[in-house]
């Protein structure tokens, strides 16, 4: 699957993951969130500085205030100034 533009490429992958099975198609949403997890190697812990990305693309730095466990995995709570945000394992990269 060669795409020339993003657009493209989405159109593809629609495509395709509408030919799935149910089964095909949970595997494939597992596989992407295991892919977003793996960009951390250690859990950081309350006073780490971290970098958090924002489903907006933008990239913030600041202090894990809080670490909770939910069902679907860790939730942290990060301060950067007056900002306060609570994001996903996921959005974390560990400076």
């Amino acid at each position: 699957m060669i795409c020339d533009t993003l657009q493209s490429m989405m159109i593809e992958l629609t495509s395709t993951v509408s030919r799935m099975s149910d089964r095909e198609k949970f595997d494939f949403r597992c596989g992407i969130r295991k892919a977003f997890r793996m960009r951390m190697t250690t859990t950081p812990k309350t006073r780490d500085t971290v970098t958090v990305e924002l489903f907006s693309g933008h990239k913030i730095q600041g202090v894990v205030k809080a670490v909770y466990d939910s069902v679907s995995g860790k939730k942290f709570q990060v301060c950067s100034g007056d900002i306060t945000v609570k994001v996903e394992e996921g959005q974390i990269i560990l400076e």
